[in-house]
């Protein structure tokens, strides 16, 4: 008996919906994904087309609990459709690459396949925030959402800035996961702000370097031309291989790769920097050296000194400047991902960073650097190093685009394992910080990929910092005569480097963990990134 009046009650319940999708004639869309109420369906299998209107909608969704529709008293029964319309996007089937048509750009494509409200701003577009009352993504604004963390970032910020104008490098080991873990940015949002920080950086390096001349011989310049023109193509290639292989890589093996890496590059700038300590107080206790009488001073670009230098430095600067603007040029005529013009501007690269390295070579050999015996901090240039430097720096680029970091910080700690100076090393380096960082910024500029108050809030701060950075260095090293200072600079940022990127990457393979990613090599992100 009981079973009848349930069956009653169905049909009653079918025949009211029935008379209120009368209230709309528009068909159903053929190309519309149904998904149906199974239960009502299996009991009562109508056939009328009015029937399925109240059992299909126009897209698919998901159901999304019960939603209050506070003035339903008020027009009566509602059709599906206008239910639909009222429930919001909120449900929608989706997929990733079509989250922002579906969604929105106030939720977000959630794994289970459904629009819903954000937990986190990594989950929203570019330049858009997860707001934590509404829970939905907003634009990104610095000034009104300034909390607590916008300040500890700002701070660590100012003193990894200072790190690195002591050591020469960059420093996008250490911000990227700042701004990930302090501000929330999804990498895409990170990467482009951490750019402009470093050639903000480098460009302060650069003014008061390039007027400098090399400490131990005065005649040539504190910044090695014949290294960056040598090294810098290979460098540029190896870049943009790793960062292809980075693209196609799990991330388990990009965090374990990482750590390897670091971990060796730590030891060896931590014993060299410890090394020089104890070479250099021996030194003082044999010679009784006190310190210095030495005032603070602001070191800015000697011009006069600079275009003399240059002179003696033309053909070297010349192909520098060269092979920059041709990879700027591939760069901004960049063609789509992994279309025909993409690989031949990638295969043009190759070849062009090889020219280059052929031009350089031919420039050493012309001014008569093959020497077996050369003055002591400097690179010795033989039949067999004018092959193998190039071929080690391509190495290095290949492991810092691969790994995320950048060729910079893996650069300065080469440089001293083969023999040059600290302080020739901390120039040089900083050269080709400012040749790759440069490159990346313009591009991403070209992209709107900039945020403009993120952008001059920090790069603000890391200019100053950097040149208080550089005052307090050359102060220690005229009062103190410490080159090793420098060379525990660089293993500090190493370290921070390690230390950060190592927490990014377990947390990002935790995550694919859980949502059961696939752990292998993948082709298909390197067309679609």
């Amino acid at each position: 008996m009981l079973f009848f009046f349930t069956l009653a009650a169905l049909f009653a319940q079918a025949s009211s919906f029935k008379a209120s999708a009368a209230k709309t004639n528009a068909p159903v869309p053929k190309e519309g994904r149904l998904r149906k109420t199974s239960f009502i369906e299996d009991v009562i299998s109508p056939a009328s087309e009015e029937f399925r209107r109240i059992i299909h909608w126009e897209r698919a969704r998901r159901w999304w609990g019960f939603p209050s529709y506070a003035t339903e008293h008020e027009h009566g029964m509602r059709t599906w459709d206008e239910l639909a319309e009222a429930h919001g996007k909120i449900g929608l089937v989706c997929e990733q690459h079509n989250q922002l048509e579906i969604c929105g750009q106030q939720y977000v494509c959630k794994q289970s396949g459904v629009c819903d409200k954000c937990s986190m701003s990594r989950e929203c577009g570019d330049k858009f925030a997860c707001d934590s009352w509404s829970h939905t993504c907003i634009p990104r604004d610095l000034a009104s959402q300034w909390h607590w963390p916008e300040v500890v970032a700002t701070g660590l910020i100012v003193i990894t800035a200072m790190l690195s104008a002591a050591a020469g490098m960059g420093g996008g080991g250490v911000y990227v996961p700042l701004l990930l873990l302090f501000l929330g940015l999804s990498a895409q949002e990170a990467v482009p702000l951490s750019q402009a920080m470093i050639v903000g950086g480098a460009t302060v390096n650069l003014m008061v370097f390039t007027g400098e001349r090399n400490p131990a011989h005065p005649s040539r310049p504190r910044i090695d031309y014949d290294i960056v023109m040598m090294l810098n193509p290979g460098l540029a290639a190896g870049v943009t291989v790793g960062v292809m292989c980075n693209l196609i890589s799990p991330q388990w093996l990009i965090t374990a790769v990482l750590l390897v890496t670091l971990a060796i590059t730590l030891q060896k700038s931590m014993n060299k920097g410890l090394s020089e300590w104890k070479k250099e107080s021996e030194a003082r206790e044999k010679q009784k050296l006190n310190t210095a009488d030495v005032k603070f001073t602001v070191k800015l670009g000697d011009m006069r000194t600079f275009v003399e230098l240059a002179q003696t430095n033309l053909r070297p600067i010349l192909l520098i400047l060269g092979c920059w603007l041709c990879f700027l040029v591939i760069s901004i005529f960049k063609g789509p991902q992994c279309s025909t013009l993409y690989w031949l501007q990638l295969a043009a690269l190759l070849v062009i960073c090889g020219a280059f390295t052929l031009a350089g070579a031919k420039t050493v050999i012309e001014n008569g650097a093959l020497s077996d015996s050369v003055p002591e901090g400097m690179l010795k240039w033989t039949p067999t190093t004018i092959w193998m430097y190039p071929l080690m720096s391509a190495t290095a680029g290949f492991l810092g685009g691969f790994l995320g970091i950048g060729g910079g910080i893996i650069m300065g700690p080469m440089l001293l394992e083969l023999g040059m100076s600290a302080q020739v090393s901390q120039a040089t380096t900083a050269m080709f910080v400012f040749l790759s960082s440069s490159l990346a910024t313009i591009q991403f500029v070209l992209l709107d990929k900039a945020m403009v108050d993120h952008t001059i809030w920090f790069t603000s701060w890391v200019l100053a910092a950097t040149l208080i950075g550089q005052v307090f260095i050359d102060y220690f090293l005229k009062k103190y005569q410490r080159t090793s200072l420098i060379v525990l600079s660089i293993a500090a940022i190493v370290g921070a480097s390690m230390v950060m990127m190592t927490c990014i990457g377990l947390r990002d393979v935790i995550a694919d963990i859980r949502r059961e990613a696939p752990m292998g090599f993948s082709t298909f992100r390197l067309c679609h990134p």
